[in-house]
C-alpha cells in the first residue's frame, strides 16, 4: 500500500473545486465508494463518481483494488500524502487562489450556518470565533501557521470520540491589506 507519489501541479488543480476537495477529506478516514461518499456529500452517485475519477486520473487518489467488486469501486488517498505548496510563479499563485477560494467559501458556509442554523446551547458555548491584528513577519506567520497546523493535525490523527460532531477548525494567518 506504499506508492510513491509526487505533489504535482495536476494534483493541486484536481483539488482546486469544493466537492473534490472534500471528497479527498473524506477519504482521509478510510476507503470509500461513490456511493457512500455521494451520501455524506448530499450529492448523487454519479457526481460522486465524476470527481472521482477525475482525483484518480490526476493522481489525488487511488483505487484499492483489494476492496469491492467488478460493479463497486473502493478509492482511497495514497501514502504519502500528494498536497504541497503550489510555488510562487504565475500559475502557482493563480492555483493558490483557487484553492484559498475554496476553503474561504467553505468556512463561510459553516459561518452562515451556525448564526442561522440553530445550533445547540452546549456548542453555542463551546464554539469560539476571535480574530485579532499582529504585527508580524512572514517568518513569524509562518511559525505560526506551522504550530497551529501541527495543534490541529494532532486533532484530526487521534480516534474521534464517539459524541464528537464535525467541527471546522479555521485560522487564517493573512495580511491586512489596506483597502
Amino acid at each position: 500500500m506504499s506508492e510513491t507519489i509526487e505533489p504535482t501541479r495536476g494534483v493541486m488543480w484536481a483539488l482546486a473545486h469544493p466537492i473534490r476537495y472534500r471528497i479527498w477529506e473524506l477519504l482521509r478516514e478510510g476507503p470509500s465508494t461513490a456511493s457512500r461518499l455521494a451520501t455524506r456529500l448530499g450529492e448523487s452517485r454519479g457526481t460522486a463518481s465524476y470527481h472521482l475519477r477525475l482525483l484518480g486520473r490526476a493522481g489525488a487518489i487511488v483505487e484499492d483494488e483489494t476492496l469491492g467488486t467488478r460493479r463497486e469501486r473502493w478509492w482511497r488517498r495514497p501514502e504519502p500524502q500528494v498536497i504541497a505548496v503550489p510555488g510562487t510563479d504565475a500559475e502557482g499563485r493563480e492555483l493558490n487562489k483557487h484553492l484559498l477560494a475554496v476553503f474561504f467559501a467553505r468556512e463561510e458556509e459553516v459561518r452562515h450556518r451556525f448564526i442561522v442554523g440553530g445550533t445547540s446551547a452546549e456548542w453555542e458555548e463551546a464554539a469560539f470565533v476571535g480574530n485579532w491584528f499582529v504585527a508580524l513577519t512572514t517568518a513569524d506567520a509562518d511559525e505560526l501557521g506551522r504550530k497551529l497546523f501541527a495543534i490541529v493535525d494532532e486533532l484530526r490523527r487521534r480516534p474521534a470520540p464517539a459524541d464528537a460532531e464535525q467541527t471546522l477548525v479555521s485560522v487564517s494567518v493573512l495580511p491586512a491589506l489596506e483597502p
